[in-house]
């Protein structure tokens, strides 16, 4: 599909051929009738060409291909992606919407099958849709951000009440993470840092769902920034608890969010101070395990590289004080 009218050429023949097998009985036939659409669908000459900047729905020129053939094949596509069978068909059809769709599925009428696509049971798919529906936030925010900001208080309420249930609590804290770290989503989240903090399971929880609430926390600090500081006092030595850890992946993860921290918050050379034995747990991974894998030795190097470096003295002294008053 090189040719400027070559796209035109194969939607009779997606329409007519390729949307037969997305009702085959195999799940495979399904999944690679999906991706076949997805690819040849929109000439990829039609997307967000090079160097081009889009910020509303009226700079894209939506007159290339027959929008009507089009827009029936995607709403095929959008209806499997919401009732098919199979999660890996419906992770192919949200994964290969890619942006040269956006400025289509940002239209209001085609909005309600991904937000129904918010309540799959795969997480990954779930995850995979709150992405693109961040993207398409940027091109048409008023029907998308309020519908999203009601999920992230949801996800909030799943924490703090999702009682022994580490598994919904562990897919609510993994999809807010993927508020954190879409850009267009961040907005929604700084007005309720306070309630994500408070609501992070960080006390006598699973070593798998405690990763993932360390790991959201760093995200947090990337977008919360000096935000963060009044809650650095209740945090820290959560972390510092997490870094005794022998679990290798909690010993990473914990490094990785006292680093994010201490880079978000201006946070440097004090943790030193007023938590002694840092340095010292840091610094035990790197000689005495000698089988410690290297990313975790490589995570130990970077975050003594954003805490950065205090005078020797000082923190002799610092260390002398509290093997006495120990």
């Amino acid at each position: 599909a090189n040719g400027p009218n070559n796209g035109n050429l194969l939607l009779p023949f997606l329409r007519n051929v390729i949307c037969m097998y997305l009702e085959h009985p195999s799940s495979d036939v399904r999944r690679e009738a999906t991706i076949t659409c997805c690819l040849l669908l929109l000439p990829f000459e039609n997307g967000l060409k090079r160097g081009q900047n889009f910020n509303t729905l009226l700079d894209f020129n939506l007159g290339h291909v027959s929008t009507s053939l089009m827009e029936e094949v995607l709403q095929k596509l959008l209806r499997l992606a919401v009732s098919d069978l199979s999660p890996v068909v419906r992770l192919c059809v949200i994964r290969g919407l890619d942006s040269r769709y956006d400025p289509y599925l940002c239209q209001l009428y085609l909005l309600p099958p991904l937000f129904l696509v918010l309540e799959d049971e795969a997480l990954a798919v779930r995850a995979c849709v709150l992405q693109l529906l961040g993207r398409l936030s940027r091109l048409n925010p008023a029907p998308i951000l309020p519908s999203l900001r009601r999920v992230l208080m949801d996800l909030i309420i799943e924490l703090r009440c999702g009682g022994d249930n580490d598994g919904s609590r562990e897919a609510a804290t993994r999809l807010i993470i993927v508020f954190l770290r879409v850009e267009a989503l961040q907005r929604l989240v700084r007005p309720f840092i306070s309630s994500i903090i408070d609501a992070l399971p960080l006390v006598n929880v699973a070593p798998r769902l405690m990763s993932v609430s360390l790991e959201a926390l760093g995200e947090l600090a990337n977008v919360a920034h000096s935000s963060l500081n009044p809650w650095l006092r209740q945090l820290v030595p959560h972390i510092l608890e997490n870094i005794q850890d022998q679990n290798s992946s909690k010993q990473r993860v914990s490094l990785s969010t006292l680093g994010k921290i201490a880079f978000g918050t201006g946070y440097v050379v004090s943790p030193y101070l007023d938590y002694p034995q840092l340095l010292h747990q840091a610094a035990e991974i790197l000689p005495t395990t000698k089988r410690a894998p290297w990313d975790l030795r490589r995570e130990v190097f970077r975050t003594f590289g954003v805490l950065g470096a205090l005078d020797p003295d000082r923190l002799g002294s610092s260390m002398y004080m509290t093997r006495k008053g120990g």
